[in-house]
């Protein structure tokens, strides 16, 4: 279900020609229901929990002006941006993501598993020129299964 809702909203927005869709081949175990969510000139999907809505998520985001720069100067940034990076070797490469607590904030040493917590990824993905955000309201183990079950649509 989450798949064809992904495509259906990928064939809608304004990047699709330089995002292609992704999508996660597990859950990391978080059920929930997925949902058409806004992005603006892009495409996104979240998953609502009872009582929590957009528990987590995904985006193709068109946002960055510097969006077709090369791959080495999205890792500077992301690197420098964000408290945690990781390779994705998953995904095409050069794949990466810079993540933490939304507004790119590192966790707090009181709750370094994020619980609560917005956590948020930038994702690079080679041959693609957009921004994906993935992103957990279920903590930051939770986000890093995510980010290691992202996969291109096939």
């Amino acid at each position: 279900m989450a798949d064809g809702l992904i495509r259906a909203q990928w064939r809608k927005a304004e990047n699709r020609a330089r995002c292609a869709p992704l999508h996660f081949t597990d859950t990391a175990g978080a059920d929930g229901t997925p949902r058409p969510a806004r992005f603006s000139g892009g495409w996104a999907v979240a998953w609502d929990q009872p009582g929590r809505r957009s528990a987590f998520g995904l985006a193709g985001t068109s946002l960055l002006p510097m969006d077709d720069k090369p791959a080495s100067e999205h890792r500077a940034r992301l690197a420098g941006q964000w408290p945690l990076f990781r390779d994705l070797e998953q995904l095409p490469r050069p794949a990466f993501a810079g993540y933490g607590i939304e507004g790119a904030q590192p966790y707090p040493a009181g709750n370094p598993d994020g619980h609560g917590l917005n956590s948020l990824a930038y994702v690079r993905v080679g041959g693609q020129t957009c921004t994906y955000n993935v992103w957990s309201r279920l903590g930051r183990a939770h986000l890093e299964s995510l980010l290691e079950n992202l996969a291109p649509l096939p």
